[in-house]
């Protein structure tokens, strides 16, 4: 990603979330609601968070606009759970450390989410053609017919705090999952197993009709995910 672009983009997300944060604090009705979507995403008031900018899988300077309103949406969210952000390029090198991470994109959008997904869910192999396999389950991408997104928490070795995963088949994907996250972050939290670590498979159907907005959650592949494949 260029740094002209990237400057664009920053200050984009910083404008909005600047005018929009006394907006995401109304929102949030009571404190425990908000303990609980912070406890979700992994998000602690006054720890830093990164969130990692993905690029159009076509243009590698370019990001996508269903990508953007989705990085805008964990910016808010970052600011709502009083946590100073900063938005760093995908080809970043560097650990996350005592940030947390909010990294979106997949193949082709975000080499670092492949190398999180190769190197911390050894159930999951993401295809070339970008469908997704979790233990025997496949996940097929049909574009703008069924598109799924990973959602994937968990804590480096290295780090001291999460790495939240959301890579998508699809930008739209990208965005659905977004949605779905902020939406439904309360019964998510009653269906896994941990907070700290889990693996979810969201689905968007039928994309090019109805949008973003229509995916719910396909599965929950936590107990498969982090477990090595079998080899035949």
């Amino acid at each position: 990603m260029s740094d002209a672009v990237l400057n664009i983009v920053i200050g984009l997300v910083t404008s909005i979330v600047s005018g929009g944060s006394v907006w995401a604090w109304k929102r949030a009705s009571t404190a425990r609601l908000l303990h609980q979507k912070q406890a979700f995403l992994g998000l602690q008031p006054g720890v830093p968070c990164v969130i990692i900018l993905n690029s159009h899988w076509q243009m590698p300077a370019v990001t996508d606009h269903s990508d953007v309103y989705a990085i805008i949406e964990l910016a808010m969210l970052a600011e709502e759970a009083g946590c100073p952000f900063s938005l760093v390029a995908a080809d970043a090198r560097e650990l996350n450390g005592d940030r947390t991470e909010l990294s979106i994109g997949g193949l082709g959008s975000n080499q670092r989410n492949v190398e999180y997904v190769a190197s911390h869910l050894p159930g999951v192999r993401v295809n070339p053609d970008g469908d997704f396999m979790v233990g025997e389950q496949r996940f097929l991408h049909e574009q703008g017919r069924k598109d799924h997104a990973l959602v994937a928490k968990f804590t480096p070795p290295q780090s001291t705090q999460p790495v939240l995963v959301i890579m998508g088949q699809s930008s739209i994907a990208n965005q659905a999952a977004v949605y779905l996250l902020k939406r439904d972050y309360r019964r998510l939290s009653k269906t896994v197993a941990s907070l700290d670590r889990f693996c979810l498979m969201l689905r968007v159907d039928a994309a090019d009709t109805y949008g973003y907005q229509a995916v719910e959650l396909a599965a929950d592949l936590s107990g498969v995910a982090f477990q090595g494949r079998q080899r035949r």
